[in-house]
């Protein structure tokens, strides 16, 4: 069983199946959804999936174009939601509690992607920021 919940954990979910493949989408929406370059998804069958918790703190907003993101109203995660018409359920890959492995089938969107989502740095940190300080110097927002 693969399991999943929002920032808060309020929110929570399982899945009888463990996903194998995910995909990656550049639109604006998405962008404006996560915050970041893209968003990281994956559907699942809606009877492979099952709200374990929080089901009645979840919002949704929805564009008239039919655009659709529902999230916890405790901490705002976007959370899981049923595609309309139809017997599947999206997922956000970064509320998996498991790091399960799993492959890219696609981008979508890259033409609408920004300019600074292909760059790549030339440092990687395999641990988590140490300090302010050093954000800020990395940022070059840090006098010293």
């Amino acid at each position: 069983m693969t399991t999943g919940q929002c920032l808060c954990a309020a929110v929570r979910f399982s899945l009888s199946v463990e996903p194998r493949f995910f995909y990656r989408c550049h639109c604006s929406l998405c962008r404006k959804q996560t915050g970041v370059g893209f968003n990281l998804a994956t559907l699942v069958n809606a009877r492979d999936f099952r709200w374990d918790a929080g089901q009645d703190l979840i919002n949704s907003w929805v564009k008239p174009s039919g655009y659709r993101n529902d999230f916890c109203a405790q901490c705002g995660s976007t959370v899981p939601n049923p595609l309309r018409e139809s017997p599947y359920v999206w997922i956000p890959l970064g509320l998996l509690d498991e790091d399960l492995s799993m492959e890219c089938v696609g981008d979508f969107c890259v033409d609408d992607a920004m300019s600074w989502d292909t760059q790549r740095s030339t440092r990687s940190y395999h641990g988590a920021v140490e300090s302010l300080a050093f954000l800020l110097q990395k940022l070059r927002l840090n006098p010293d």
